[in-house]
């Protein structure tokens, strides 16, 4: 990596977490320059190196929270479909194998929402009501939720409400990035 590409790099770096709607979210840098340019390569591009290269680094960010699994936030399948894969299942997979817990498919998406990018905060807010379901019930679980980047905290809040009203007894985020006011 050029010295130039680093230093924004360690410019966007995030040092602390940040409570989204009551849940702790572990990001690693602010959605913003490079960092953003990598994490839409990523998504739509298919440019997966910035997974390999960061999931250490979230992992041990996370890490104080004892995690029991790692629950990835879902694509809708037509969506997976269009991409091709869930950049969600790929940054849960690499953490989780950091961390030496198991990647459970327990979340799914209930149906087709429109991207959150593409809607204001109110949009955003009724866009996700209800289109989260969980699987099988937690019985007290730990959960680190993984998304890509966290801007609102809306999916993140609806994906970990489900999880909590499912059993988990801790639902904390990981994030490659978070995006918004810092």
């Amino acid at each position: 990596m050029c010295s130039d590409c680093w230093d924004d790099l360690l410019s966007s770096l995030v040092l602390e977490p940040k409570t989204y709607f009551g849940f702790r979210v572990y990001s690693l840098f602010l959605y913003r320059g490079r960092v953003r340019e990598a994490i839409e390569r990523m998504k739509y591009k298919g440019m997966f190196a910035i997974v390999s290269t960061f999931a250490p680094s979230l992992a041990e960010y996370v890490r104080e929270e004892r995690p029991d699994m790692v629950v990835p936030i879902p694509l809708h399948p037509a969506r997976r479909r269009e991409r091709g894969f869930s950049q969600t299942e790929l940054i849960a997979r690499a953490v989780a194998s950091e961390l030496g817990i198991p990647v459970v498919r327990v979340l799914f998406r209930r149906r087709y929402t429109a991207p959150q990018a593409l809607l204001d905060a109110k949009g955003r807010e009724e866009n996700l009501r209800g289109a989260f379901g969980c699987l099988r019930p937690l019985r007290g679980e730990r959960v680190l939720l993984v998304d890509d980047v966290i801007t609102t905290g809306n999916t993140f809040y609806r994906a970990a409400s489900v999880l909590v009203g499912a059993g988990a007894s801790l639902v904390v985020g990981g994030t490659l990035a978070r995006g918004g006011p810092t």
